[in-house]
């Protein structure tokens, strides 16, 4: 099938589960750690921005920050030689299948797959097959960078506010919406240099790590079907035993076609 002729931009970032994982982590961050700074006499609010560790990968950098689900709360990018601080680093250490929290195997599951409808538009389209929910452990890394110790301080202090406590959230994934439940951490640490040069970088790193429990929704292929498919209409064939010979054949719901 040729695809240059039809009006469908697919792209490298539609349906990536660790990815919607990780923007539902940063959407909360960005939306919660707000700290308020004197300026002139006047108190403002400063939001502190948190981006993903894109170090040394271009492509991802250009794919992370496109196609952003509606209504999630990211930065936005500009190009140019420049430095946000404070900001926040968020890091995907690494993830688990918890296969001792696995339950009901393959119970039936519905999901929507994006297709070409008529006039080349794109169209969602719901499906229906055996899921298989692997319970996972994503363990992410924060860091934040800031240019002195009362914003780190501040930032600190307003971590443990508003996520000492477990944090659930929603994501998607392939049309399904997949709860999320994020743990902050008992105690943080921070990084300060007193002994310094010239050269010495002297900000304030804090460091703390955030577990997130989820799952990820496996369906079998081989038991897919479109959920538009319905039965309108029952037939009764009745043969002769041990042979192939139909005797008559009859609909016997009230809605039959016609005989001809």
């Amino acid at each position: 099938m040729n695809l240059d002729s039809q009006n469908i931009r697919n792209s490298n970032v539609q349906d990536i589960f660790l990815r919607n994982a990780t923007l539902s982590l940063l959407d909360v961050l960005n939306r919660q750690i707000i700290i308020e700074l004197v300026r002139d006499g006047v108190i403002e609010k400063h939001e502190i921005p948190f981006f993903y560790n894109f170090s040394g990968d271009e492509g991802f950098m250009k794919d992370f920050f496109i196609e952003v689900p509606d209504g999630c709360k990211i930065p936005t990018m500009a190009e140019g030689n420049y430095d946000i601080v404070p900001r926040g680093i968020i890091t995907l250490n690494s993830f688990q299948i918890k296969s001792s929290d696995i339950t009901n195997k393959f119970v039936r599951g519905s999901f929507t797959q994006q297709e070409i409808g008529e006039n080349d538009q794109k169209i969602n389209k719901g499906y229906s097959g055996r899921l298989y929910s692997l319970p996972m452990s994503l363990k992410f890394e924060a860091k934040v960078l800031c240019d002195n110790l009362n914003k780190a301080f501040k930032i600190m202090e307003k971590v443990i506010d508003m996520f000492y406590k477990n944090r659930v959230v929603y994501f998607q994934y392939r049309g399904v919406r997949i709860p999320g439940q994020f743990t902050f951490p008992d105690t943080e640490g921070f990084e300060k240099k007193y002994d310094f040069d010239y050269t010495t970088d002297q900000r304030v790193n804090i460091k703390f790590d955030i577990e997130m429990e989820t799952y990820f929704p496996s369906f079998n292929d081989d038991s897919v079907f479109y959920k538009g498919n319905t039965i309108n209409q029952f037939g009764l064939n009745t043969k002769m035993a041990d042979s192939d010979v139909n005797l008559s054949s009859t609909w016997i719901d009230k809605d039959h076609p016609p005989s001809e």
